[in-house]
């Protein structure tokens, strides 16, 4: 047996740690308040979405996040995702509702 499968054997995938570590609201804010700081100071919109589309997956997925922004799953989809030009208003509607809905 190679390391490679004994170590996959032996490993869990980081973001089943990150998934479980956000699942925790002070975990979840500390990390969004990081991606914030980043986005401030490199402007790097790719980053905030992918810190807001794991923190929504930990806090019980997209259909949570629709609940809480009143968005549907599709727009919601579109948004969090890095292959399309981030709508700035959107984003920012999303980032209040995980204020209010943690």
């Amino acid at each position: 047996m190679n390391i490679d499968v004994k170590l996959q054997q032996c490993t869990v995938p980081f973001k089943d740690f990150l998934l479980k570590d956000l699942a925790q609201p002070e975990f979840a804010k500390g990390y969004l308040e990081a991606a914030l700081q980043d986005f401030d100071k490199d402007g790097n919109i790719e980053i905030l979405l992918l810190t807001m589309k794991d923190i929504a997956e930990a806090q019980g997925g997209i259909e949570e996040l629709v609940t809480w922004t009143n968005l549907s799953p599709k727009t919601l989809t579109y948004l969090l995702s890095p292959e399309h030009p981030p709508q700035l208003d959107k984003v920012l509607d999303i980032l209040s509702t995980f204020k209010d809905g943690n």
